[in-house]
């Protein structure tokens, strides 16, 4: 059996944050209104709650009030009321009741395989009373495969996202070696 099959590995519960949390869960830096936002065409992804785009809204310069500073890049986000997760790889702006989540060991293909997980927690909230709120958050689990010593299992998640993607370019090629 493949050592990066879903089935042949521990799994435990974990919550998302919180003190016991594998998490850090923190309000965005920016929350910047769009009415308030300087848009100028930039670079740094302004960050909105969209279902779309990686929830990208427009890239706007640096230039913005400076009692919004730039949130740091490799996080995931959460998208407060309508329940978007996202991970955002650069520095970036948000809108407001956006969510950070930070962990030392994220990476882009840990948050690949993370983010899945959380989306399907997120479907128990929604927009209005029922939302995400912080404390909502921190109080929510996902489960995680685990290493030897019940911890989350990150070379497993990395590696498994990894070969998920190496299979999806090695399909894609061939694919498209027999329409030539």
């Amino acid at each position: 059996m493949n050592k990066l099959s879903l089935g042949q590995v521990e799994w435990k519960e974990f919550l998302i944050g919180g003190k016991d949390g594998i998490f850090s869960i923190s309000s965005s830096n920016s929350g910047i209104d769009k009415s308030k936002l300087i848009e100028v065409i930039g670079k740094i992804p302004y960050i909105t709650r969209s279902e779309v785009n990686n929830g990208v809204n427009l890239f706007v310069g640096k230039e913005q009030s400076k009692k919004y500073s730039l949130n740091k890049g490799n996080v995931i986000t959460i998208g407060l009321d309508t329940q978007t997760v996202f991970y955002q790889s650069h520095f970036f702006y948000t809108g407001q009741n956006i969510q950070i989540l930070e962990h030392k060991n994220i990476t882009k293909y840990i948050a690949l395989f993370i983010i899945p997980l959380l989306k399907i927690q997120m479907r128990k909230f929604n927009w209005g009373g029922n939302g995400a709120t912080l404390t909502r958050l921190k109080r929510t689990k996902i489960l995680l495969p685990i290493d030897s010593l019940g911890n989350p299992n990150w070379k497993f998640m990395e590696d498994y996202m990894k070969r998920i993607e190496s299979e999806k370019i090695k399909t894609y090629f061939q694919k498209k070696k027999l329409n030539y």
